[in-house]
């Protein structure tokens, strides 16, 4: 018995403390026990009873509240997780319901009187225009379009803070009060109040206390563009609104002119609904955030997966404040510090300022969709994601498009970034890249397997200033990056790796690697091989004949040299297969740079990069839970008779089933029991059997994850016609 009693404490000792779980549900009460069958009401309320290792499940719905974790520390084994229960959809909630009746004040603009200020109006959960001049919106894209969406002064009259614009005088309203958010050059935009206007006026000035003009514009007034909010007279078309501060009234005019008193109407009241600070090892995982955002500061450990934010952070310049946008942040004090923050697999979408605000060391961005991303560009500088600060960033499997912001991507030190899908950025400031890394940020920076396309941007850049004895960056790596449709890719400094990159239809010289003459030893001792494009040099604009590109240049296949177009040497890349074909001139054509290339198929790498004969076919981006991004795309015309099949694998897939077909319906019914049925692919690479000329056939990818079948999309391509091609 002794020795039995003296086993039982010794197992009690190593036996591990049991977390406790607790629930919450819209319907639930905080007198209950927190149980899955007794939950409470409150998020925070659950937080308070917590400790380290503890789990609070949240039950679908909407939540309006907002929690804070203030020095709250778990263990890297047992931290305090907030997640949503099973596939259940949760919500923190930033609007309140606006249920008034509404009366009508002129026109199909409607107004109601409210109880407490908004500065952001929804109409069945999209949001409404601020009332602006000119005119934009996200729907129709127009905001988009800095000629549409923004005035441009007349180049002849008006100095920094004073414009002229001869239809001012036709808005038929004193313009004092009012915001004006002007872009005064490259990435340098401010929201000031105007200070001087009568109506009629065809000018106005604004306070430019705290601004400067950009040297990029400096004494080019008319290429200030400017856009205007603030006033009930800019109130002129549908999906418009407006709120006085000062009378708590609200202006409305819906779609088609209908009451708001038929709609579902909300009013965005908070910024967070999540803040933790001075706090470590903390999960949010499955928490979707709508017109609200989270707030972290001096805090480590941090993660956030799996969750969507619309609309995640707006100006308050609705209510006459211009001061910071308050957007998503994850901060700690200083770069250097540990911060360890995770966002995974989440979605951001249609923001005023940038995606997110993120600093200190060891951080992960990682499969990640950003669109719509900040249509004002008024936080803190031209950036859509700052990492400038975040040193020794993961950034990976990233697909962001649609953003105003001049640089779409900053990087911190020694950032990776690899994987990513990064397109149709810059829209509203000049100047700028995709992926931009400084001087402090170049060495020992990984720019790897992303595509950047369809841009006014620049692609890919290392910067630095072009003044002599200015210090510039070196020891960067860029490579087996495709750019398309972009600006350019361009590097400044020295001692970089650029190799296995293809660039082309750049709207100027497709890679270039500087031979800037004014700094000397500018880029002699970069390595560029083994790269594809059809202009290259060491000007933006020059050709390569007038700027010999500097450094160790070997093995690169250069289009104007050569007298041929990139497409000639790729299986289709009008239709994103980049892969080089069996004859071209880049098989086993590079060469092997000693530390850097580990694979390879043949005698030799090839150039370019991608492998000619891999089993695998890579594709940056968000990975969806379907199957995703087909290869030849969507709807794709001209597709080649010898055309392989590839797709992004869906997130945590194993394995994918293929179904192919001439009959569409025949292939979204199918089954694995169909003659459709192709197998299990391990690859992300089919080859049809035999494709005919003109005709269109269907293709269905279903993603397999922990033996669960995630039901694919069925896609379509047609098949070029060469019947009537008289070569």
């Amino acid at each position: 018995m002794k020795h039995l009693f003296a086993l039982l404490v010794n197992f009690a000792v190593v036996l591990p403390a049991f977390a406790s779980q607790y629930f919450v549900a819209t319907n639930g009460n905080d007198d209950n026990d927190g149980s899955i069958d007794s939950p409470f009401k409150h998020i925070q309320y659950a937080a308070d009873k917590m400790d380290a290792g503890d789990v609070t499940y949240i039950r679908g719905g909407n939540y309006f509240e907002q929690v804070t974790l203030s020095g709250v520390n778990g263990e890297e084994e047992k931290p305090y997780t907030f997640k949503a229960y099973q596939d259940e959809k949760v919500t923190l909630e930033g609007t309140i319901a606006i249920n008034n009746q509404w009366t009508k004040y002129q026109g199909d603009i409607y107004q109601t009187k409210l109880e407490q200020p908004i500065w952001q109006l929804f109409v069945n959960d999209k949001s409404m225009t601020s009332a602006r001049w000119p005119n934009g919106n996200w729907y129709d894209r127009s905001v988009w379009d800095k000629k549409q969406s923004m005035m441009w002064p007349e180049k002849s009259k008006g100095k920094f803070g004073t414009h002229y614009n001869k239809e001012l005088a036709e808005l038929e309203t004193d313009l004092t009060g009012a915001i004006a958010i002007v872009n005064s050059g490259s990435f340098k935009t401010y929201q000031k109040k105007v200070t001087e206007h009568k109506k009629g006026q065809d000018h106005f000035s604004y306070d430019t206390k705290g601004a400067n003009e950009h040297f990029s514009y400096k004494g080019k007034i008319h290429r200030q563009g400017y856009f205007l909010e603030g006033k009930l007279a800019l109130l002129d078309e549908e999906n418009e609104w407006f709120f006085d501060p000062e009378t708590n009234q609200l202006y409305l005019w819906a779609e088609n002119g209908v009451s708001p008193d038929t709609l579902n109407v909300r009013g965005k009241v908070q910024s967070y609904a999540f803040i933790i600070k001075r706090s470590s090892h903390i999960n949010l995982e499955g928490i979707n955030f709508f017109a609200t955002t989270f707030d972290v500061s001096r805090s480590s450990f941090i993660k956030v997966a799996d969750s969507e934010l619309m609309y995640p952070s707006y100006s308050k310049r609705m209510l006459g404040d211009a001061s910071t946008i308050d957007v998503t942040k994850m901060l700690v004090k200083k770069e250097h510090d540990l911060a360890n923050y995770q966002l995974q697999n989440c979605k951001i979408a249609y923001t005023d300022g940038p995606a997110i605000e993120m600093n200190g060391t060891g951080n992960l961005v990682e499969n990640c969709y950003m669109h719509d991303i900040d249509y004002s560009c008024t936080h803190k500088g031209g950036f859509t994601l700052n990492m400038m600060n975040a040193k020794e960033l993961v950034f990976r499997r990233n697909t962001i498009h649609t953003t105003g912001c001049s640089e779409l991507f900053k990087a911190g030190v020694r950032n990776r970034i690899e994987l990513n899908d990064l397109s149709d950025s810059g829209h509203l400031q000049n100047d700028g890249s995709m992926v931009q890394l400084s001087v402090k940020q170049q060495p020992n920076g990984i720019v790897r397997y992303n595509w950047v396309h369809d841009s006014v941007k620049q692609g890919i850049r290392f910067d630095n200033k072009n003044t002599p004895n200015a210090p510039y960056g070196n020891n960067g790596h860029v490579f087996n990056n495709v750019a398309w449709n972009t600006d350019r890719i361009y590097f400044k400094g020295d001692n970089h790796f650029v190799f296995n990159n293809l660039s082309f239809g750049s709207h100027l010289n497709d890679l270039i690697v500087s031979s800037n003459k004014v700094i000397q030893g500018h880029n002699l001792k970069t390595i560029t091989r083994n790269n594809i494009s059809n202009k290259f040099s060491g000007n933006r604009t020059k050709p390569r004949k007038k700027y010999p590109v500097p450094g160790i240049v070997d093995h690169n296949w250069d289009g104007v040299t050569l007298g041929k177009d990139v497409r000639t040497q790729l299986r289709d890349p009008d239709n994103l297969d980049f892969r080089p074909k069996a004859d071209s001139d880049l098989v086993d054509a590079g060469v092997v740079i000693k530390d850097k290339i580990n694979y390879f198929l043949g005698k030799a790498p090839d150039i370019g990069p991608y492998e000619f004969g891999a089993e695998d076919y890579w594709i940056p981006g968000h990975q969806a839970e379907k199957a995703s991004k087909p290869v030849p795309p969507l709807a794709a015309v001209k597709v080649k008779l010898d055309a392989d099949l590839m797709w992004l694998f869906g997130y945590q897939a194993s394995i994918h089933q293929v179904y192919f077909g001439d009959d569409e319906n025949a292939v979204k019914s199918a089954t694995s029991t169909s003659a459709l049925y192709q197998g299990e692919f391990s690859h992300n690479i089919f080859t049809p059997k035999s494709l005919e000329n003109g005709k269109t056939y269907y293709w269905r990818v279903d993603a397999v994850r922990a033996d669960k079948v995630i039901k694919g999309d069925v896609w379509q391509f047609s098949v070029e016609d060469k019947t009537n091609n008289s070569e």
